[in-house]
């Protein structure tokens, strides 16, 4: 079965492209699976199934502190429906986003995973996703799976070598708004101070190979989360210019990771454009994945895209001008591999 990824940073739109892929009929849309997995999401080596839905299933004090009701109410789905079975504040990572955004039912669904996932083999972790992801596209009568993390972008390096067959999509949006949306949201508050700190003592959070969720390293800083102080790194009001200094470097690495890919593994697609043309970067979307683009979807997943204004307008000029300094180097990485695959 065929698979791709939507690639991004955070806070670009992509919550909102996972809902226009879930209204295609022939798409399965994967919300969030490997950012809720965390420290977890691309463990080395072959796995047991019980080790590899240990990944999924099992709540660890980072996740349930970033992904929950009370700071992501919009973001995490989990306790929206009626007789929910898990404490919505402390349930499986895989319950937090991607299965309620598949079913009214996401108990039992997370339940028929669990019987089914508990007889695959000794396999990679690779291997255990695309069973996974194949056999939920089955059961729902799609054709091709598209997982979607927020800051999946890290991971380049790591989805195009574990999945050498699967399309990428990478989704952008203007570097200053970008940045303005992440400084509200806890989980790139987290990310960007994690970033920001490590790196002082020689652990890079976005570093190609050793990124967060496929690191050595991070499973064990998870341990010891509890001596961290995680709480008020994911409420305190954050400065622009980190989580554009953040974003930039992510954008940077990211770009580099793709130009060493055929053009032709890989497409490109602007939130601002899909907002000003739906339907035609909806078109283009679904041939990029290998699908056609039914009227029926094109009308009511042309309907969701809607403009907003601009924050970075909003602000004062000087503040502006830092922001939009700060987030340069970022969009000149973009600006420059798209132009690198044009011309290709």
């Amino acid at each position: 079965m065929n698979g791709a990824f939507i690639l991004g940073s955070a806070r670009c739109g992509s919550t909102l492209v996972s809902d226009l892929i879930r209204l295609h009929p022939e798409l399965l849309s994967l919300s969030e699976v490997f950012s809720t997995a965390g420290a977890r999401a691309f463990p080395h080596g072959r796995l047991t199934a019980r080790q590899f839905w240990r990944g999924l299933a099992r709540p660890t004090r980072i996740g349930t502190l970033a992904g929950n009701p009370k700071r992501a109410p919009r973001e995490f789905l989990y306790g929206s429906q009626k007789g929910n079975r898990h404490d919505p504040f402390h349930c499986p990572p895989l319950l937090q986003v991607a299965l309620p955004h598949l079913s009214a039912a996401p108990d039992d669904l997370f339940d028929a995973l669990a019987a089914e996932v508990a007889g695959y083999p000794r396999q990679s972790v690779a291997d255990h996703y695309r069973q996974l992801f194949d056999g939920m596209a089955r059961r729902q009568n799609r054709r091709v799976w598209v997982e979607r993390s927020g800051g999946s972008l890290v991971a380049t390096r790591t989805l195009a070598a574990l999945f050498p067959k699967a399309r990428l999509v990478l989704l952008t949006r203007s570097g200053p708004e970008t940045v303005l949306s992440m400084c509200d949201y806890p989980a790139t508050r987290l990310a960007a101070r994690m970033w920001h700190r490590l790196r002082g003592i020689g652990i890079d959070l976005l570093d190609p190979l050793r990124h967060y969720g496929r690191g050595r390293v991070w499973p064990v800083l998870q341990a010891l989360s509890f001596a961290m102080p995680v709480t008020p790194m994911l409420d305190d009001p954050a400065e622009p210019e980190l989580l554009a200094r953040f974003w930039s470097e992510m954008m940077i690495r990211g770009a580099r990771e793709l130009a060493a890919l055929p053009a032709s593994r890989w497409q490109p697609l602007s939130y601002e454009a899909l907002v000003a043309a739906p339907e035609r970067e909806l078109t283009a979307l679904a041939k990029a994945l290998g699908v056609d683009a039914p009227a029926s979807w094109l009308s009511e997943a042309g309907a969701l895209p809607l403009p907003r204004p601009s924050r970075a307008a909003q602000l004062a000029v000087k503040d502006r001008a830092r922001l939009e300094a700060a987030c340069a180097p970022g969009e000149a990485a973009l600006a420059a591999l798209t132009a690198s695959r044009s011309a290709a």
